[in-house]
């Protein structure tokens, strides 16, 4: 069978095996445990059948438990390995017994530690796993998170589907990005937690999800890969089709250091990886919260490989340095035209107000009939590509809730049936009100509106976003 095909069965399982799950949590187990995977999967839905593993138990969570994988009655999709390091070579003997190719080893304590013994116990899982033709996703990983197939990684976070899928070498990560990605607007097509990279690397997941039909966006978090002229190759293949953005750490001294003793991996020089994304067109991030805003924004906007931007502000120091801003992070703010300045002044008044570009106009912002005509106009400049409102956060908790239903209104419907095809989104300034600015930009996401929750954090992600469709232009 072919990887994809391999893949394929493995995200969308008809039947799991979890072996190592326990009667309770309280077990001495390194890494998650079985039991917690079975909840997982019984409370995301799973509609395939599960068996639990353990030669010491007839009944677990109400379910038939056997006492190995030669005793399931029924060909597996997929095998969750969740018991201690020394035992898993047993278990992939078993896999290879029963013709279960795919194998998901949450078990840690492998070469990530860095001792011999147990870089060689890697060693010898690694060569039953190829001498069996196995799939192996880890050892030391989280394993698949499908929503559409009833797949949870952990108990406690949400099962949204979407059209992000993710590539993860860390559990941890992948967690704080499933916890992340619906506070942006989008759910998962489905990530991988890969660990070690026993026999699948993340390049395995790449040439997947090229042609996987619930994914639009590939996002990873690498901290090593093993062969990196094919991840070079297969991003430069897909940049045309799907984006990929990328959050490659371990690029310092000290990172690949920790790189080393988490995952066993060779984190790589920093000017390599600079070359790669300069080649492939790549995204490259440092955060998790950057790359969901890099996400959203490519879901949320039409391509465009210019960013030049009309910026109005309420104040005027904040249109002085949301300027310095704008420029810092590689966005255009250009003069606006005389035609456009000239229509503005139709309507808008000049007392405590300017119409240079960033505009301060708090009484344009303040009065949501003024700021639809102000959008109309800007849009049909031919020097703008978007417009950013730059607004205080406690304009949605302190001023009038008739306002802010107003605003939100106006935002939503310029965007949907302005014509020239230009978008408004929205940066929240930093009113030093903790708590204001995510209870805001919450509330404009929900409405169906793209919002930062900083200027900083917005001109940021539209200047990937522009360099995105820029690189992809010159590609075609």
């Amino acid at each position: 069978m072919t990887l994809a095909t391999d893949l394929e069965t493995a995200f969308h399982p008809r039947s799991i095996a979890i072996v190592g799950v326990s009667r309770s949590d309280n077990q001495d187990v390194p890494g998650f445990t079985g039991l917690k995977f079975l909840r997982s999967y019984q409370g995301a839905g799973f509609k395939g059948h599960l068996y639990p593993i353990n030669p010491k138990a007839d009944s677990i969570e109400n379910i038939k438990v056997y006492p190995s994988l030669t005793a399931v009655p029924e060909p597996l999709d997929l095998v969750v390995v969740a018991v201690s390091a020394e035992a898993v070579p047993k278990v992939l003997e078993d896999c290879i017994a029963v013709k279960a190719r795919n194998v998901h080893i949450c078990s840690s304590g492998f070469g990530e530690t860095g001792e011999s013994h147990r870089k060689e116990l890697e060693s010898t899982i690694r060569d039953i796993a190829i001498r069996g033709g196995l799939r192996v996703i880890g050892p030391n990983a989280m394993g698949l998170h499908v929503p559409s197939s009833g797949l949870k990684m952990f108990e406690d976070v949400p099962l949204v589907d979407g059209p992000v899928a993710f590539i993860s070498q860390s559990g941890t990560i992948a967690m704080e990005y499933l916890r992340c990605g619906p506070t942006f607007g989008f759910g998962f097509s489905k990530m991988i937690s890969y660990g070690n990279a026993l026999t699948l690397d993340s390049t395995d997941f790449v040439e997947y999800f090229v042609a996987d039909k619930e994914t639009q966006i590939i996002c990873m978090y690498l901290e090593g890969v093993k062969d990196g002229s094919r991840l070079t190759r297969l991003v430069r293949e897909l940049r045309s089709k799907k984006p990929v953005i990328i959050w490659k750490a371990g690029l310092t001294t000290p990172g690949a250091r920790a790189a080393a003793s988490h995952t066993g991996s060779l984190a790589g020089q920093s000017q390599i990886w600079s070359a790669f994304f300069r080649q492939t067109g790549a995204i490259k991030v440092d955060s998790i919260e950057e790359m969901s805003e890099v996400a959203m924004t490519l879901l949320n906007l039409k391509p465009s490989p210019r960013m030049r931007v009309a910026l109005l502000v309420a104040g005027g120091g904040p249109t002085v340095t949301s300027g310095d801003v704008c420029a810092e992070e590689g966005l255009d703010v250009p003069a606006l035209s005389p035609d456009t300045r000239t229509r503005l002044m139709e309507f808008i008044s000049l007392v405590n107000q300017g119409l240079s570009n960033p505009m301060d106009v708090p009484g344009i912002i303040s009065q949501p009939s003024l700021l639809k005509r102000t959008l109309e106009v800007l849009a049909a400049d031919p020097l703008i590509d978007i417009i950013i409102l730059h607004v205080p956060s406690t304009a949605f908790t302190k001023w009038p809730a008739k306002w802010a239903k107003e605003f939100k209104e106006c935002v939503l419907c310029f965007n949907r049936e302005n014509r020239a095809g230009k978008p408004v989104v929205i940066a929240l300034q930093d009113d030093m009100h903790v708590g204001d600015e995510e209870k805001s930009v919450q509330e404009l996401r929900r409405y169906g509106i793209t919002a930062y929750c900083s200027l900083r954090n917005a001109c940021r992600a539209l200047n990937r976003f522009a360099r995105y469709h820029e690189s992809m232009a010159k590609a075609l």
